[in-house]
C-alpha cells in the first residue's frame, strides 16, 4: 500500500483480486467433482472438446451400428429357423414319395398318402409367405442392407422359395409321379441346404462385424474418459488447496483493510 495513502489501498486490492482467482479454482474444481467431467465447457480445454465431441460422435455411430448388425442377425435367424422347418416338411414328404412308388401299396393307400403330401406343400407355402421379420417378408427378392458404419452397409437376402421347395404340381396319386416327386424333392432339400449354409456364413460376417464395433465403442469410451473425465483424485486435493487459499485469503484481506483503518487513526 502506498505510504499513507487512504484513496488506494493497494494490498487489498490484490488480495482482493487473488482471492478472485482462487475462488473461481475452487468453483471450477466443485463443479469437475458434482460432474465427474474435467471439460464442463469450451473454456476449460476448447481443443479436448471438440475431440471429445467428435469420440461421443463415433460412440453412438458406433453402438447404433452394433445395434443394426445383431438387427441383422436376428432377421437372418428367422428366416435360418423357417429354413428348418421346411427341411423337416420336405424331409417328410420325400418319406411319402418313398412310400408311396413301392408296388406293395394300393391305390387307396396311396391316395390317402397324397392328402398329407398335399397338405405340406400347403405348409410350405404358408411358411414363404408368411414368414416375416418387423413386417417384411423373409423369402422375397428384395435385398436387405444393414449399415454398420458410416459409410458401410452389409447386404443381406435369405433368398426365395423355388417351384421345386413349394413342390409345385408334385403328387404321389400314382408310382411315377412319386418317383419323379422324389427325384425334384432331393434337389429342393439340397437347395433348401445351401440356402441355410448361406445364411449361416452371413451370420457369423455379422457377428464377427458386431464384435469389432463392441471393441470400437470400448476403445472410442476410454479415449474420451482420458480426455474428458474428471480425474478425482487430483481434484479433491485441488478442493483442499482452494480451501485453505480461501480462507487465507480472506484473513489477508481483512488485514489489508484493518492497516487502512490504522491510518484513519493518524488523523483523530
Amino acid at each position: 500500500m502506498a505510504a499513507g495513502s487512504i484513496l488506494n489501498n493497494i494490498s487489498a486490492i490484490g488480495a482482493s483480486r487473488t482471492l478472485g482467482v482462487t475462488q473461481q479454482g475452487l468453483e471450477k474444481t466443485i463443479q469437475r467433482l458434482t460432474t465427474g467431467m474435467r471439460i464442463n465447457k469450451a473454456s476449460d480445454d476448447a481443443a479436448g472438446l471438440a475431440i471429445s465431441n467428435r469420440l461421443n460422435a463415433d460412440i453412438r455411430i458406433s453402438a447404433q451400428a452394433r445395434r443394426n448388425a445383431y438387427d441383422g442377425i436376428a432377421y437372418l435367424q428367422v428366416g435360418d429357423g423357417a429354413l428348418e422347418e421346411v427341411t423337416a416338411l420336405l424331409t417328410r414328404a420325400a418319406e411319402l414319395t418313398q412310400q408311396a412308388a413301392t408296388g406293395t401299396i394300393s391305390a387307396s393307400n396311396r391316395a390317402a398318402l397324397d392328402l398329407e403330401f398335399q397338405v405340406i406343400k400347403t405348409a410350405i407355402n404358408n411358411v414363404s409367405t408368411n414368414a416375416q421379420f418387423n413386417a417384411t417378408t423373409i423369402f422375397s427378392s428384395e435385398t436387405l442392407f444393414v449399415a454398420v458404419a458410416s459409410y458401410e452397409k452389409i447386404s443381406l437376402s435369405v433368398g426365395t422359395m423355388t417351384d421345386n421347395m413349394l413342390m409345385s404340381g408334385m403328387s404321389v396319386t400314382d408310382t411315377t409321379s412319386a418317383l419323379s416327386a422324389a427325384a425334384a424333392l432331393d434337389e429342393a432339400i439340397q437347395n433348401v441346404s445351401m440356402q441355410r449354409a448361406s445364411i449361416g456364413s452371413n451370420m457369423q460376417a455379422l457377428n464377427t462385424i458386431a464384435n469389432t464395433l463392441g471393441i470400437q465403442v470400448e476403445n472410442f469410451t476410454a479415449a474420451n474418459s482420458q480426455i474428458r473425465d474428471a480425474n478425482i483424485a487430483d481434484e479433491v486435493i485441488n478442493l483442499t488447496k482452494f480451501q485453505i487459499l480461501t480462507q487465507s485469503g480472506t484473513s489477508a484481506l481483512g488485514q489489508s483493510n484493518q492497516a487502512a483503518q490504522m491510518i484513519l487513526g493518524l488523523i483523530r
